[in-house]
C-alpha cells in the first residue's frame, strides 16, 4: 500500500469539510493545528506547495473568515482551495 503524503492528508480534510463530512468547528480548530503539525514534512515534500497551502487555505482561508456565516465560510474555503488546486494544475510549482 503506497503511504499517502502530508501535503495530500491536508488536502483531503479541506475536502472532507466542503463536501459536509466535517463541521465548520471542527475544521476551524482542527486544520489550522493539522497544518502546523505536519507543516515540516510538508516542506520536505514539497516546500513551495506547503508554503501555498499554509498562505491560501490557512491564512488567507480559516483566519480570514472569523466573522463570516457559515455558508459564506465554506465559500471562502472552496475558491481558496480552487485556487491552490488550480496553481498546481497549472504546473506553476
Amino acid at each position: 500500500m503506497k503511504k499517502r503524503s502530508n501535503i495530500d492528508t491536508v488536502l483531503d480534510r479541506v475536502e472532507a469539510f466542503l463536501k459536509g463530512n466535517m463541521s465548520r468547528i471542527d475544521f476551524k480548530l482542527d486544520f489550522p493545528y493539522e497544518v502546523q503539525q505536519r507543516y515540516p514534512k510538508m516542506v520536505r515534500e514539497d516546500e513551495e506547495f506547503a508554503r501555498l497551502i499554509d498562505d491560501r487555505l490557512v491564512e488567507n482561508g480559516v483566519y480570514k473568515g472569523e466573522r463570516l456565516s457559515d455558508e459564506a465560510f465554506r465559500e471562502l474555503i472552496r475558491k481558496q482551495f480552487l485556487d491552490v488546486v488550480d496553481i498546481s494544475d497549472e504546473g506553476f510549482l
